[in-house]
């Protein structure tokens, strides 16, 4: 997830149960070994823990102190990297390291016959993204990125939106995320790109996947990056990096219902992405905007907790689009009459009673819908382990084509000038 989200202390996990823990022949319990035992893997473990028929069986990192103290805090065995994927007693492999060793690691786990869930992105290359979608189906298993977006409340409630064309057919959209990167010293293997795969690799799949979850899969259009300016006298330990990446993605979106199409070159949704690492912790922040004919939905915080949307609606469509959004409250800002409720946009008329804003929210805070999202994807995926004929929210060919979007665009704003 976001690389940088606050103290290492937020994400630390409660006391283990003291529950024993299910004994080995309960097929419907699943048994899970940690690879990379950093604050946010910890967190995500005390969430899978609280699942039904779900225990953290063993846990392993590089460094030993980081392993023992994720030992206790989930009640865990302490076993060597390479031991988690052999281990009989481990039926999924969660890995939490570092994005090139994904790879290599989520194969070891599948050829051992184990489910693997690994944090984003599933792999650096392409190639590698393939290789491991297709082992997992050649051996049953599953081998999901942890693309948690699409499982937020909030995913579904604009995507219900976009499908009602109650604000009219979506005209393009734009997510820009200031991150932080107060935690990220010289020396953090994010700088690296050997290590990261750049920005759009590491980070950008995440949203890449929630807008094909509302779109379909799109195509990049245009990239470019920037690098950070490093001043010789004051840093001169600081490294040159990319701090700011951009790119633009067209998603095919025909038109439907009574009116005819016509297939002409470039049509689609542009959608727009920036994201750049240099906030301090303080002013770390993200908005996605969707524009549409008749209005727009704004989005905040990088897993979005709450929203706004503004538009003109005829006399049904405020309380009908105020019923798809949770914790919603609709604000009246104006009303027409007469001749004034005839509106037109993009050569077509429509009726507009009323231009209306509608604030709304999960009801939570951002770590708050966090634990939810990663509870509910590992729920989701398990689910499926339990009854094969269970239809994923998230599936393998989902986390290959983050991966191939994001190297797409990488390789794009690399090329630019």
């Amino acid at each position: 997830m976001q690389t940088v989200l606050a103290s290492v202390d937020d994400f630390a996990p409660a006391a283990p149960s003291a529950a024993p823990l299910p004994g080995h022949g309960n097929a419907n319990v699943i048994r899970v070994g940690l690879v990379g035992c950093g604050a946010f893997a910890r967190f995500s473990m005390d969430r899978y823990r609280r699942l039904p028929g779900v225990t953290i069986r063993a846990v392993a990192d590089i460094d030993p102190a980081a392993a023992q103290r994720a030992a206790v805090e989930l009640g865990a065995t302490v076993l060597a990297p390479e031991a988690i994927s052999a281990a009989s007693e481990i039926d999924l492999v969660y890995i939490a390291t570092p994005p090139a060793m994904h790879f290599q690691q989520a194969r070891a786990a599948l050829e051992a016959g184990k489910h693997v869930l690994a944090e984003k992105p599933l792999a650096t290359t392409v190639a590698d993204a393939e290789a491991l979608q297709s082992l997992a189906a050649r051996h049953g298993r599953l081998c999901v990125a942890n693309l948690v977006e699409r499982y937020n409340p909030l995913a579904d409630a604009v995507k219900s939106v976009i499908e009602s064309r109650l604000l009219g057919e979506l005209v393009h959209g734009l997510f820009v995320n200031e991150a932080a990167d107060e935690g990220l010293e010289p020396s953090h293997w994010f700088w690296n790109r050997e290590i990261s795969g750049g920005i759009f690799v590491e980070h950008g799949v995440h949203f890449f996947d929630l807008v094909a979850y509302w779109l379909g899969q799109g195509q990049v259009v245009a990239a470019a990056r920037s690098m950070r300016p490093v001043d010789a006298a004051r840093d001169t330990a600081a490294p040159t990096v990319e701090e700011q990446v951009m790119c633009t993605c067209r998603y095919a979106r025909p038109m439907t219902g009574d009116r005819p199409v016509v297939a002409t070159p470039h049509a689609g949704v542009l959608f727009h992405f920036e994201h750049g690492f240099h906030q301090c912790s303080r002013m770390d922040r993200q908005e996605m905007r969707l524009v549409f004919e008749r209005g727009e939905i704004r989005l905040f915080d990088w897993v979005p907790t709450h929203g706004t949307l503004r538009g003109l609606v005829d006399d049904a469509a405020g309380a009908t689009l105020a019923g798809m959004l949770p914790d919603s409250d609709v604000t009246l800002i104006d009303c027409y009459d007469g001749a004034a409720r005839h509106a037109r946009g993009r050569f077509r008329s429509f009726d507009a009673a009323a231009l209306v804003e509608i604030s709304f929210s999960v009801g939570k805070d951002k770590l708050g819908i966090y634990g939810d999202v990663v509870r509910d994807l590992a729920a989701d995926q398990i689910t499926w382990i339990r009854d094969r004929l269970h239809r994923r929210r998230l599936t393998e060919a989902d986390s290959v084509a983050t991966v191939a979007l994001a190297c797409a665009a990488d390789r794009m704003a690399m090329e630019a000038r």
